[in-house]
C-alpha cells in the first residue's frame, strides 16, 4: 500500500458497501451485459438507492456531503469489477453533468435535475464532443439561436456516453463566434432531439455510446445553466474532475491487473514449474509493480491538490491523466502477456481490461492535449522562475 493514506473509518465503511454491492448486483451479470452490449438502467437506480451517486454533493439536494475521497472510494471499487464500460457509464452520470449543474445551477435546476440524479430516478450526460470537434472545445459547431423566450438548438454530438439512455443532457452550445458558448440542460422529450446508439466500439460495451441531434429543437430559456456566454470557462473548470477520476479508476485497474497476472503466474506452470519462478515473468511483475504504485500515488496527489486548489490544479491533473492512462494500458498489456495464450481468451478478463483501458488515452481529453497543457505550463513556470532570477542579478 501507498504510505499516504487519505482514507477516514467513514470512507472504509462505504468501502465495505460499495464492494459488496459490486460483488453481488454487478459481477455476477457483468459477462452477460458485456455480451449484449447492455447497459443495465436498475444499476443505477440502485446506485442511486444506496446513496453512492451523492457522496460528494450537498445533503440539500440527496447527497451525503462527504468529501471528494469518497467518490474515489467508490471508482476504485468499480475499477476492480472489471466492468469498464458500465463504471464509465455510471461516472460519466455522477461527474461529468452534475457538479456543473451542482456549481453554477440555480435552486429549480438543482431540485429538478440533480436531486432525481443523485436518486438514480433521471440518467444525465454531458455532450460536449462532435463528429469534427474533440479534445478541441472550441471548435464545436451546435449552434443556439436567441429567440427571444427560448433557443433554436442546431446541430449534433457524437460519442455521448448515456446518450441514448439520458433523461436529460447538459450539452455546450455556440452562440457566435470564438468562445462566445452557453451550457444547456435539454430534456431528451423535447421535439427536434434525436439519439442513436453508437454500437461498433474497441470496447466499452456495456456503457451506452449515443449519436445526438437537435433539428430546430425548442429549448426553454429555463435550461440555461449559468450565464449566457460563459460555457467554455465553466467546461474547462468541470473537465479537471472528470480526469480526476479516469486518474483513480486508472490506477485502481492497473493494481488489479497486476494482481491477476501474479495469481496467474503462481498457478501457471511450464517446463515443470511456476512461470512465476522464472526471472523474466518476475522482473515484468516488479516494473508492473512499480508503474501501479506510481499511478495510485500520482493519482492520490492529484485528489488531494484538487481538493486543496480546484481548478488550479489543472497541470497536476494534466500530468497525472497523461501518465497514469499510459501507464495503466502498459500494464494491463503486460498483464495479458504473462497469461499468454489465454490472455488473448476472453476466460480471464484481462482481453476485455485491455480493451476497456484503451480509451483512457483518448477520453476526457487525449494524451496529446494533455502534454500541450503541460508543456505551456511548464515552459511558462521556466520563464517565470528565470526572470526572477535575472531580476536578482544571479544570471
Amino acid at each position: 500500500m501507498s504510505a499516504f493514506n487519505p482514507f477516514t473509518e467513514e470512507h472504509e465503511l462505504l468501502r465495505q458497501s460499495v464492494r459488496e454491492f459490486i460483488r453481488q448486483e454487478i459481477i455476477p451479470f457483468a459477462d452477460e451485459w458485456e455480451a449484449r452490449k447492455e447497459c443495465p438502467r436498475h444499476i443505477f437506480e440502485r446506485m442511486g438507492e444506496l446513496g453512492f451517486f451523492g457522496v460528494t454533493f450537498p445533503e440539500e439536494y440527496g447527497g451525503s456531503g462527504m468529501d471528494l475521497w469518497a467518490a474515489a472510494v467508490i471508482a476504485e471499487e468499480l475499477a476492480h469489477s472489471n466492468a469498464g464500460g458500465l463504471a464509465m457509464s455510471l461516472y460519466a452520470h455522477a461527474y461529468l453533468p452534475l457538479p456543473l449543474i451542482n456549481a453554477v445551477g440555480t435552486e429549480e435546476q438543482k431540485l429538478k435535475y440533480l436531486a432525481p440524479a443523485l436518486t438514480g430516478k433521471k440518467i444525465a450526460a454531458l455532450a460536449i464532443t462532435e463528429p469534427g470537434a474533440g479534445s478541441d472545445v472550441g471548435g464545436i459547431k451546435t449552434t443556439a439561436k436567441d429567440m427571444g423566450d427560448h433557443y433554436l438548438v442546431n446541430g449534433s454530438k457524437m460519442f455521448i456516453t448515456n446518450g441514448t439512455m439520458a433523461d436529460f443532457i447538459v450539452t455546450v452550445v455556440r452562440h457566435g463566434e470564438g468562445y462566445n458558448m452557453s451550457v444547456l440542460i435539454i430534456d431528451t422529450s423535447l421535439p427536434g432531439f434525436k439519439a442513436i446508439p453508437v454500437k461498433n466500439k474497441l470496447g466499452m460495451h456495456s456503457s451506452d455510446t449515443g449519436q445526438l441531434f437537435f433539428e430546430d429543437c425548442k429549448v426553454p430559456k429555463s435550461a440555461l445553466l449559468g450565464y449566457q456566454g460563459n460555457g467554455f470557462y465553466y467546461i474547462m473548470n468541470n473537465l479537471q474532475e472528470e480526469r480526476l477520476i479516469a486518474c483513480v479508476m486508472g490506477a485502481a485497474t492497473a493494481q488489479w491487473a497486476l494482481t491477476k497476472a501474479i495469481l496467474y503466474a503462481k498457478e501457471r506452470e511450464a517446463f515443470g514449474r511456476p512461470i512465476g519462478n522464472f526471472q523474466v515473468i518476475r522482473h515484468k511483475i516488479a516494473k508492473m509493480a512499480i508503474s501501479a504504485e506510481a499511478c495510485r500515488s500520482f493519482a492520490y496527489r492529484a485528489v488531494h491538490e484538487f481538493i486543496e486548489h480546484g481548478p488550479a490544479s489543472v497541470k497536476t491533473v494534466s500530468m497525472a491523466k497523461a501518465f497514469i492512462c499510459d501507464e495503466t494500458f502498459n500494464v494491463v498489456n503486460e498483464a495479458l502477456q504473462i497469461h499468454g495464450g489465454w490472455g488473448y481468451m476472453e476466460d480471464y478478463g484481462i482481453a476485455r481490461a485491455l480493451r476497456d483501458v484503451r480509451l483512457m488515452t483518448v477520453g476526457a481529453g487525449t494524451t496529446e492535449v494533455m502534454h500541450e497543457i503541460i508543456s505551456k505550463m511548464v515552459i511558462d513556470d521556466v520563464r517565470h522562475s528565470h526572470q526572477f532570477v535575472k531580476a536578482r542579478g544571479v544570471v
